[in-house]
């Protein structure tokens, strides 16, 4: 018996992430979304804006984003950091980060993962539904903590 040895005749279904794979996914569940001119997917998932891009040397690395929706106002900079380190320290993902921008403040949630050896159209899908659950759920959970702030869609 070997340790990490691949039994004979076992073969990988790994495939590279690419943009197709992301839409071909999207797609399956009826999701709407446009493509960018470089390849990056973006759409609207319970009101939150979401991107999926593509890092690293050979666009391996999948990294959604979704931005918070509220105009909170700058001074609020201070607390809403306070909030994100909360939620940082009691969730694995997504991380939260909070920068100001035109005197508001823009939260900004990341999950990445990388895929330099592929990855099945399970695990891709399992990602981004992953992706957009955890992301929703924090921004949900930001948005209590800014109840009188309505959104800015």
């Amino acid at each position: 018996m070997g340790y990490f040895t691949r039994p004979e005749g076992l073969t990988s279904d790994l495939a590279p992430l690419t943009t197709g794979r992301v839409t071909a996914c999207l797609d399956s569940h009826q999701w709407h979304y446009e493509v960018a001119d470089e390849g990056d997917v973006g759409g609207w998932w319970d009101g939150y804006w979401f991107v999926f891009s593509f890092r690293g040397k050979s666009k391996e690395i999948f990294f959604a984003h979704a931005i918070w929706n509220r105009g909170v106002p700058a001074s609020e900079f201070n607390q809403a950091v306070l909030y994100a380190n909360e939620w940082n320290s009691e969730h694995l993902w997504p991380m939260m980060s909070v920068r100001e921008r035109d005197d508001t403040i823009v939260v900004l949630t990341d999950f990445s993962v990388d895929y330099g050896f592929g990855l099945t159209d399970e695990q891709l899908d399992l990602h981004i539904r992953c992706a957009i659950d955890t992301m929703v759920s924090a921004l949900t959970w930001m948005d209590s903590k800014y109840p009188d702030y309505v959104d800015n869609k």
